[in-house]
Formats: C-alpha cells, sequence, structure tokens
C-alpha cells in the first residue's frame, strides 16, 4: 500500500508539473543539516501554486489557492490536511514566488522568509466541500482541520505541540491537535 501512495505522489507531482505554467525546483540544507528538495509549481490562470517539500519525515505538499484565499498542508507523516484563510495583507503574492525561487536556486542572499503560527482546531472539518476544489482533492481520504492564524502572541493558546513545516517562502507551526 505504501508503494502505492508513493507511486501516486509522484505521478501526481509529474501531472503538476506538466500543467503547471511555471517550475522551480531547488535543493537547501535545512536547519537541522539535513537536505529537503523543493518543487514549486505555478499556474496563474488557475491562480494556484504548489510546494511539495521532500524532507524525509517532515514532507509535505502546501497547496496555495489564491482564488479561494486558502492554504492548505497535507502533511504526511501526520496523515492529515490543515486549512487555513490566506492573510493576504501577509502573504507573499502570487508573483513574488517565482521571485523568491529564482532567488534561491541562483544562490542570492533574500531575507529568511516570514514566519506564521496556527492554532489548530481539534474538531475536523465536516465538509470539505466549501474549501474549493483544488484543496478537496488535495486532502481527498484525510481528517482535515480549519487552523486560525495566530496575530500576536497575546493571542496563542497553548493546546499542544507544534508541528512544523519549512517551505521555501514561508516557516510554518501548525500548534494544538496536529497528531504528533
Amino acid at each position: 500500500m505504501a508503494k502505492l501512495l508513493a507511486l501516486a505522489v509522484f505521478v501526481a507531482a509529474f501531472l503538476a508539473q506538466v500543467l503547471a505554467e511555471e517550475a522551480v525546483s531547488v535543493s537547501k540544507t535545512r536547519k537541522d543539516g539535513g537536505l529537503s528538495r523543493y518543487m514549486l509549481l505555478i499556474n496563474k490562470e488557475e491562480q494556484l501554486a504548489t510546494e511539495h517539500v521532500w524532507a524525509g519525515r517532515d514532507s509535505a505538499t502546501v497547496l496555495f489557492d489564491y482564488k479561494n484565499g486558502i492554504i492548505a498542508y497535507r502533511v504526511f507523516d501526520g496523515r492529515a490536511c490543515y486549512a487555513a484563510k490566506m492573510n493576504r495583507n501577509t502573504f507573499p503574492a502570487l508573483d513574488k514566488l517565482r521571485e523568491t525561487l529564482d532567488n534561491e536556486k541562483n544562490h542570492k542572499q533574500s531575507p529568511p522568509p516570514p514566519g506564521k503560527k496556527y492554532n489548530v482546531n481539534p474538531v475536523p472539518m465536516k465538509d470539505q466541500g466549501k474549501l474549493g476544489a483544488p484543496v478537496q482533492a488535495l486532502c481527498q481520504g484525510l481528517p482535515a482541520y480549519w487552523a486560525q492564524e495566530q496575530i500576536g502572541e497575546m493571542f496563542f493558546i497553548d493546546a499542544g505541540a507544534c508541528l512544523r513545516v519549512d517551505l521555501l517562502i514561508l516557516d510554518v507551526s501548525l500548534c494544538g491537535h496536529v497528531g504528533l
């Protein structure tokens, strides 16, 4: 079953790259010294970007749905999906994603990615349909949890462990019910 899932993920990543308007792939040393491989696929017509992170236990696929204003994180080790509203005031614009990746690929010095912290609701969503078809496809077959972006430290409710998702464009912490 695990081999079938791995094959399905590989085929999906390949097809997504073929259908994307732009695709950039880079490798980068993580903070813990390990090597991660990143692939960013951008489809401007659909206003979607997908970042695949291959980092062992910390592997993930993240969908940035600019049309619906939703970010979805499919974390492979946790066997769950997390969705959050995209804060357009603090989130990089779709055009900036390619620029960030080009800088990384060309080893140009750029500021560290911004950090975002989310509080995860412990109750799975009953209807993933309202998140839009791209998020539904990403989260199919998994429980999906709504995550609320934490604005400032004073609003954070310490409800458990945090799961880190290190992306090229964003450092994310999903805190609370994260199935660690």
